[in-house]
Formats: structure tokens, sequence, C-alpha cells
């Protein structure tokens, strides 16, 4: 029985992505603001408790293995760098939601921000990458090749029998992102495949899969203009 239930549960990690990457941005008018990154696997808690509580295999408090310790979620190993970064302060990290994991801090400008997102997010090419900039009253989003190769290592199924299979897969695994700031958002421009998800005046949350991204290394480039 023990065997089965191991046999089905990788089955489970290997054919369902079942995570959420998120990004939640607010700007103050004099350039600061605040970060909040978020990868969330709970929907693979759920799946794994199902199956868990199905075969008679939980843990004394019918959770076992749902912290996610076994999952690379550890952020905070990313703590002391970016208190070392010059205008990143507060830096906290989450981690009481089972298969959950937050951490967030305040930049004092985009300079900062960038540098901390270089620490969230590097990419194999270790060239520091200018995420944020103005252009006047538009905030510009760039972004490396970070989200693309996780969702080309998450993507990376062997068990996937056809095409239609790893295109479920990748979407399967989401990305959401959202800005608020406090001025009237005049407009927003996103790639092919990203949502927007909210009907507000100063706030913009997106929402998109790793299909999309995989398909467009762009796909989570944006621009956001505000009314002066």
């Amino acid at each position: 029985m023990r065997s089965r239930l191991a046999a089905l549960l990788l089955l489970v990690i290997t054919l369902s992505g079942c995570i959420t990457i998120e990004e939640h941005y607010t700007f103050k008018k004099n350039g600061s603001g605040s970060m909040e990154y978020v990868i969330d696997m709970s929907v693979m808690k759920e799946l794994m408790d199902s199956m868990e509580g199905a075969f008679g295999e939980e843990g004394e408090d019918g959770k076992e293995g749902s912290g996610g310790e076994d999952l690379d979620m550890d952020l905070t190993e990313n703590v002391d760098a970016l208190k070392g970064i010059s205008g990143i302060s507060g830096v906290k990290v989450d981690d009481k939601e089972d298969w959950v994991r937050k951490i967030k801090f305040k930049f004092k400008d985009l300079d900062a921000l960038n540098k901390a997102l270089n620490v969230l997010m590097p990419d194999s090419t270790g060239t520091p990458h200018t995420f944020f900039r103005w252009e006047g009253n538009t905030l510009v989003r760039t972004n490396n090749r970070h989200a693309l190769e996780l969702g080309e290592e998450m993507g990376a199924d062997e068990n996937a029998e056809d095409e239609a299979d790893m295109k479920g897969l990748l979407e399967s695994m989401k990305y959401r992102y959202s800005f608020a700031f406090r001025n009237d958002i005049s407009d927003v421009a996103v790639a092919n495949g990203v949502q927007r998800t909210d009907d507000g005046t100063r706030k913009v949350a997106l929402a998109t899969d790793w299909s999309v991204i995989t398909e467009d290394p762009d796909a989570l480039d944006l621009r956001i203009s505000l009314d002066r």
C-alpha cells in the first residue's frame, strides 16, 4: 500500500505543475514602495492530503509531508542578500502557511528594487537585469530569463506522452502579478496571453501561465501609464 501511494504521489508531482508564482508591488509618489514575492504550492498539498487520506497514510495530524520541506521553496537564504542591498529594508519571510512561502521587503527606489529582484529571480546569464524603469509617467517592466528557465525546468517531464500533455502541465503552473499606485492608471499594455483580472483605477492585477511564458520569453513585460 505504501509503495502504491508513493507511486501515485510521484505521478501527481510529475504530471501536475500545481504551482503559482506571484509578484505584488506598491508604489508611492516618491518612487519608493514595497514588494511581496510568493511561491504557492497549496494545490499540490490538497492533492497529496486527499490521496494520503484515501490510502490511510496520514501522519498523526493528517498532514504528513504537507509543509513542503522536500521542495525547493526556501526563501530564507535570500534574506541576508536582500538586507545587504542599500535601499532595501523590512525584509521578512512568511512560511506559516503550509506549502506557501512569501518574502516581503520595502524599497527606496527602482535601483534598489532592481537589485533585489536580481537576488530573487536570477537567470543563467549571471548578468544583472534592469526589471523596472520609468519613462516619464510610464512604468516599464522587462523580464530576464528567470521565469522562462523555471518553466523549462518544471516542464521537463519525461513521462509526458505528447505535446498536449506538456501543454496541460504548463497551463497548470500560474503566474500572477499586481501593481498598486497613488495615481490613477491611464493605460496598461501587456503581452498576448496575459489577462487583467481587476477593475480598479489605481491597481492592476494580471495573470498568465507557463504555456504562455515558454512560448514568449517577453510575456511578463509590460507598460503601465499613470495620470499625472
